[in-house]
């Protein structure tokens, strides 16, 4: 933990008590004069600043990490979060108490939860957390504030500190049928060539003659000069074999997860059948979409984790078919997943 400034702050109970049982032992002494009440009395006004410096100190020397046994599990699945505390120092302390902020990044819903524990001395002290994650996106574990509490009970000592882990929970893979495809190999979206320079997505593979139908733009004018006929350039196309689909996310929750979901299974059936998807997704922030080329499921739970790092909203847009048109002109059709009232569809988009 990386500490940044402290405070302090009274039990004002304890303290009530504690001067309480000083003032019984002062009449004591005066009833008594014994020298038994008096060492006591002394003793008294001692614990006190010793006990505060202990819980003072102590906060310079703990040391805490939260880490997840798992990176990324499934939707439903259960995950173990370790709470790990270190103790360099001889001091203790009964009670010793961590803010934790619980919750999913990706919706932005959090929960404060406290998390109590005694700080053993010169030890480490672990608790393990079972959570059981039922929402997809990116979930967090923050600690950003703790204190601990004197032996007397008098004192706390804030202090700030910087530990957390985060899992990105996916879609469960299922059983995908083909007959869930659009019937388009065709439609699929692929992408063309743009009359704008620098948009060409193919490559060269033959000089030949010229023969009619041939596209101007395709003419070697240079080494047509040296000819007396016309040459062209025969060209692969290299976005052929690469399918666009545009994830089209609502703004609310609970359509958002279904919308995921039905998507993540729409590209893992894509994938199975040795189709490669191209993801896009809109990136308010950035004012661009996020792409994501996917060959492998590995490469679809990868682009998952990537959209899960920025939260929902910001990929939520009104007028994402206007971007699409702005932002790829040379994309004739394209796959969307989209909600229609209250169903999550696959649709081919014309894009012009």
């Amino acid at each position: 933990m990386n500490k940044k400034n402290k405070k302090i702050r009274l039990s004002f109970l304890h303290l009530a008590v504690f001067l309480s049982v000083c003032f019984i032992n002062l009449l004591f002494f005066s009833a008594f004069r014994s020298y038994f009440f008096l060492i006591t009395g002394i003793l008294f006004t001692l614990i006190a600043p010793l006990s505060f410096y202990t819980a003072w100190r102590l906060t310079d020397y703990i040391d805490g990490t939260i880490t997840a046994q798992q990176e990324t599990v499934r939707q439903g699945d259960k995950a173990n979060v370790l709470f790990t505390l270190v103790n360099r120092s001889f001091f203790c302390a009964l009670r010793g108490t961590w803010f934790l902020t619980v919750g999913n990044a990706f919706y932005q819903t959090f929960n404060d939860e406290r998390l109590l524990l005694s700080v053993p001395p010169h030890g480490k002290k672990q608790l393990r957390m079972t959570v059981s994650l039922t929402d997809l996106g990116q979930a967090a574990f923050i600690c950003k504030e703790c204190f601990v509490t004197d032996p007397l009970g008098i004192f706390k000592v804030y202090t700030d500190c910087t530990m957390g882990c985060r899992i990105f929970v996916l879609p469960r893979p299922k059983e995908s049928l083909q007959k869930e495809l659009p019937d388009a190999h065709t439609g699929a979206a692929q992408l063309s060539e743009s009359v704008q320079k620098g948009n060409d997505h193919s490559e060269v593979s033959d000089i030949r003659a010229y023969a009619p139908g041939d596209r101007p733009r395709d003419i070697h004018w240079k080494l047509s000069a040296r000819h007396e006929e016309l040459m062209v350039k025969e060209r692969i196309s290299l976005s052929g074999s690469e399918h666009i689909l545009l994830l089209d996310l609502p703004k609310d929750r609970q359509n958002a997860g279904k919308l995921l979901n039905e998507g993540y299974r729409k590209v893992k059936a894509m994938l199975d059948e040795h189709m490669t998807v191209r993801i896009l997704i809109w990136n308010a922030p950035l004012s661009a979409f996020e792409s994501y080329s996917c060959l492998r499921e590995e490469d679809l739970d990868a682009a998952f984790c990537e959209i899960f790092r920025t939260d929902l909203l910001s990929h939520y847009s009104d007028l994402l078919r206007q971007y699409m048109k702005t932002c790829y002109p040379m994309l004739d059709s394209y796959l969307c997943v989209t909600q229609k009232e209250e169903t999550i569809q696959l649709e081919i988009c014309i894009n012009g």
